[in-house]
C-alpha cells in the first residue's frame, strides 16, 4: 500500500507541474519517479549528484529566466544540495526545490534520515515551508513558482513530510509579496529626479548588474545608451546586457575590471546603478569608490539600497520598469550636448586587457578564450566554472546577448560549470553550449560527463590546465611574496578521461594546435572535451589589490 501511495503521489506531482507549464525537472534519483515521468510530457534529467542536479536546474533558470525545478529524495540528498541552493540564492536565481518525504514517523527521535530541512535551508532560500497535506500540492507548487520568480528571484523549498507537523502547511499563502513591486505612480517623483540628474550630468556612467538581465531590460538599456551616448560598465553578472563590441561599453568594473571601466567610475559625476548589489569585488575600498559622483541606485530589493554604498537617489523598482519610463522621458539632445566631451574621452581609454597583445612561446589562456570565441556560433551559451578562466572568459569572449554567460558570481562555486552547462543545454536544445573550466574546478563534478553522453547534449568542454589553483596561486604570488602553499595540484589526462566516458577528447599545447582541435571538436553534434595545456603561472590582469580603491589598479 505504501509503495502504491508513493507512486500515486509522484504521478500527481508531475501532473501538477505539467499543468503549471513546467517542461523540465532535474534530480539524481529515479526510484518511484518513472510512472510520473511516463504519464507526463515533462523531461526528467537525471544527474549523478544532488549538488549537480541543483546546479543544472540553476543553469536552466539562468538560460531561460524561468524557475528551475529540482527533486531531492533523502536527507543526505538535501545536505548534498546545499551548495547548489546557496549558489542560486547568492545570484538571485529562481528555483523550486521539492524534497521528501524524509521521515514517515516524525515522533521518533533521531529516526533514519531525519533532518531539520527548513532549519538548514532557511538562510539560503527566499522562502521555505513544510507540506503535510498532499492535497495542497498543486496550490503549493503554483505559489512556489510565483514566489521564486517575482520581485528579486530566488530559491523556494517545499518539504513534504508525511504525518503531523507543527508547521502551518498553508503558510505559503500568507507569504508577504515583495515590496519591490512598485506601481508606476509610486515611482513618478523618483523618475523625475533621475531625469533631472541625468540631463544635468557632464560625466555620467551607467553601472549595470544581473538585475538588468533577469528583468529582461537589455533592449531598453541599449536604446537609451544609443540615444544618450552614456558610457556603460557592468558587474560580472551584467555581462551580455550590452554588446561587447559597442564602443560605449567599457567592460567589467571592479577588482578584475578593465582600466576604462574603473577609471570612468572613479572620475564620473553621476553613477546610475541598476540591478547591482555593490559587492566588494566591484567596489574595492568603499571610501574610494566613485568619490566624485552623485549616485542613483535602482533595485527591486529595497534591502540592497544604502546597504553598502550611500546613494543620493534611491529607487525601488524593477530594472525594466525603470528603464522603460526613463527611455520615454529623457531629453536626449540636452544629454548629448552635455556628455559629448566626456564620451569622446572615455571611449579612447583602453578596454582591452594587458598582456594579451604580447607574444608568448607557450599557449596563453587568453589566446584560448579568443579562439573559442572565434569558432563559436553567435547563439552559443557560455558556462564557466570559477577561477582565473572565469575572468579571462569575461574579458576575452565577446558576449553580445543576455543570458549567454552563465557563471557563479556571489558564491564563487567551483564545480558549477559542467552541471550548469547540462541545465543550459536542456533549457535551449537548439543552442550550442560551451563550458569553460579549469583543472581544479572540473575535478569537483566531472562525474556528470556521463550525463552529457547519456542525453547526447551539444556541450563543448574547454579545460584550461595550468597545474594550479590559479587564482589562489596568483594572490600568493602578488601579495605573499611568492610563498606558495597548497596550490599546486595534480590531475588526470582530461582528454583520455573523456574518452573513457565516451566523449571525444582532444589536447592542445600550441596556438596552431588549439585552432585545429577547436574546429574539429565543434563539428561534433554531441559532447566533446578539449584540454589546453596553458602557461602555468599566467596571472589575471588588471587586478585591484585588496583594501585598495579601483583606480589603484595593477595592469601587469
Amino acid at each position: 500500500m505504501l509503495l502504491q501511495k508513493e507512486v500515486t503521489e509522484k504521478i500527481e506531482l508531475f501532473e501538477s507541474l505539467s499543468l503549471l507549464e513546467v517542461d523540465c525537472v532535474f534530480g539524481c534519483d529515479d526510484r518511484g519517479l518513472l510512472p510520473g515521468v511516463d504519464q507526463s510530457n515533462i523531461r526528467y534529467v537525471q544527474l549523478n549528484h544532488e549538488q549537480a542536479a541543483v546546479h543544472a536546474a540553476d543553469g536552466f533558470a539562468r538560460a531561460t529566466g524561468k524557475p528551475g525545478v529540482v527533486l531531492l529524495s533523502s536527507a543526505a540528498g538535501v545536505t548534498n544540495a546545499i551548495t547548489g541552493i546557496a549558489t542560486a540564492y547568492s545570484d538571485s536565481v529562481p528555483l523550486v526545490i521539492v524534497t521528501g518525504p524524509l521521515v514517515t514517523k516524525p515522533q521518533i527521535e533521531e529516526a533514519f534520515q531525519e533532518l531539520d530541512v527548513l532549519g538548514i535551508t532557511l538562510p539560503i532560500t527566499k522562502y521555505s515551508f513544510k507540506l503535510t497535506d498532499w492535497g495542497c500540492l498543486s496550490e503549493a507548487l503554483q505559489n512556489a513558482l510565483t514566489i521564486a520568480a517575482e520581485g528579486r528571484p530566488g530559491p523556494v523549498l517545499i518539504e513534504y513530510a508525511a504525518g503531523p507537523s507543527t508547521n502551518n502547511q498553508d503558510g505559503l499563502l500568507s507569504y508577504p509579496r515583495p515590496r519591490g513591486q512598485v506601481k508606476k505612480g509610486q515611482i513618478e517623483k523618483s523618475i523625475e529626479s533621475a531625469v533631472e540628474l541625468i540631463e544635468a550630468a557632464r560625466k555620467p556612467v551607467l553601472f549595470i548588474g544581473g538585475g538588468v538581465i533577469s528583468s529582461g531590460a537589455a533592449e531598453f538599456l541599449r536604446e537609451i545608451v544609443r540615444q544618450a551616448r552614456i558610457p556603460v560598465v557592468s558587474s560580472l553578472m551584467g555581462i551580455g546586457a550590452m554588446k561587447a563590441a559597442n564602443p560605449l561599453y567599457l567592460g567589467m568594473l571592479g577588482m578584475h575590471g578593465t582600466f576604462a571601466a574603473n577609471k570612468a567610475v572613479h572620475q564620473c559625476d553621476l553613477l546610475i546603478s541598476i540591478g547591482v548589489r555593490f559587492s566588494d569585488r566591484v567596489t574595492g575600498k568603499i571610501s574610494g569608490f566613485s568619490p566624485k559622483s552623485k549616485k542613483i541606485h535602482v533595485d527591486v530589493d529595497p534591502a540592497e539600497i544604502n546597504k553598502i554604498i550611500a546613494v543620493d537617489l534611491p529607487i525601488v523598482s524593477d530594472a525594466k520598469e525603470f528603464l522603460l519610463e526613463l527611455k520615454g522621458r529623457l531629453d536626449y539632445q540636452q544629454s548629448l550636448r552635455n556628455v559629448k566631451i566626456w564620451t569622446n574621452e572615455v571611449i579612447g581609454w583602453k578596454r582591452t586587457v594587458p598582456r594579451f597583445d604580447k607574444s608568448h612561446s607557450h599557449l596563453s589562456p587568453q589566446t584560448v578564450i579568443k579562439k573559442l570565441d572565434e569558432y563559436s556560433a553567435q547563439d552559443t551559451i557560455v558556462v564557466t566554472d570559477v577561477g582565473q578562466h572565469q575572468i579571462w572568459t569575461a574579458h576575452h569572449y565577446a558576449f553580445s546577448t543576455p543570458r549567454t554567460l552563465i557563471t557563479s558570481g556571489g558564491l564563487g562555486t567551483m564545480g558549477y560549470g559542467l552541471p550548469a552547462a547540462i541545465g543550459a543545454a536542456a533549457a535551449c536544445p537548439g543552442n550550442p553550449v560551451l563550458c569553460v573550466s579549469g583543472d581544479g574546478s572540473f575535478q569537483m563534478n566531472l562525474q556528470e560527463l556521463i550525463i552529457a553522453v547519456k542525453y547526447q547534449l551539444p556541450i563543448k568542454i574547454a579545460i584550461l590546465n595550468n597545474g594550479y589553483l590559479g587564482m589562489v596561486r596568483q594572490w600568493q604570488e602578488l601579495f605573499y611574496h611568492g610563498r606558495y602553499s597548497s596550490v599546486k595540484i595534480g590531475s588526470p589526462s582530461f582528454a583520455k578521461l573523456a574518452e573513457a566516458y565516451g566523449v571525444p577528447g582532444y589536447k592542445a599545447r600550441t596556438e596552431n594546435e588549439a585552432g585545429r582541435v577547436i574546429a574539429e571538436a565543434f563539428k561534433h553534434s554531441g559532447p566533446a572535451l578539449i584540454e589546453f595545456d596553458v602557461v602555468e603561472e599566467e596571472n589575471v590582469y588588471p587586478m585591484v589589490p585588496p583594501n585598495h580603491s579601483n583606480h589603484q589598479i595593477i595592469l601587469e
